[in-house]
């Protein structure tokens, strides 16, 4: 018969060992477990926003303007057709996360809608494109002046290129399109009826991250 004493030992050690399998076992899943990468910060970089050349008859038949905001620049593209180009630089408080297609982008200066008819105007600042998946986008803005409301006020969900090299990463071919809650702040604000077939905007992104 075992004696009290050897039977205490017996447990002891079994509880020993179990103790040390679970600890094995605890090194062993946090090795397997992948790393959980965080998003990379952006070091600077430009978004281009281009009305492009069917757009624009559109917009200037109705009397609207689209202007920049210093930083934000603006140039012409006359061939083939006229195009709205707008250059908008990206902020440094920017993240993305590339394996994701995650990220948002902070951007500084603004755009400004004008009903150059009746000189009604819509400041969107604080313009944000926010990447939630590879393929959906949205670009919000704090609308109007105080107090501003932020809206979503174009969204896309075509799948765009995505090409890194080293540090530098391109999101290129974003297609958007006017929401209904950006349509009903420039109809408020100019007195101009945009449906949401009216106005679009390609987005290109080019940055470079930390």
């Amino acid at each position: 018969m075992s004696s009290p004493q050897a039977a205490k030992t017996r447990g002891a050690g079994s509880i020993s060992c179990a103790v040390v399998l679970f600890a094995l076992l605890v090194v062993v899943l946090t090795a397997a477990a992948p790393a959980m990468a965080a998003p990379a910060k952006v070091v600077n970089g430009d978004t281009q926003l281009t009305i492009p050349k069917a757009q624009v008859p559109a917009l200037t038949a109705m009397n609207v303007a689209v202007l920049p905001v210093s930083p934000v620049s603006f140039r012409f593209q006359w061939e083939p057709g006229v195009s709205w180009l707008y250059d908008l630089p990206i902020a440094s408080a920017s993240t993305f996360d590339y394996a994701a297609k995650k990220g948002a982008f902070y951007h500084a200066g603004k755009l400004r809608f004008v009903n150059v008819l009746t000189e009604q105007e819509l400041l969107m600042g604080g313009l944000r494109v926010v990447v939630t998946n590879a393929q959906t986008i949205a670009l919000s803005s704090a609308v109007g002046t105080a107090p501003a409301t932020r809206a979503v006020v174009f969204t896309a969900t075509n799948l765009p290129a995505y090409t890194k090299q080293g540090k530098t990463i391109r999101i290129d071919g974003i297609q958007f399109k006017l929401t209904d809650a950006g349509a009903l702040a420039l109809k408020l604000a100019l007195g101009v009826d945009l449906p949401t077939t009216t106005l679009f905007a390609d987005v290109d992104l080019l940055f470079k991250i930390k």
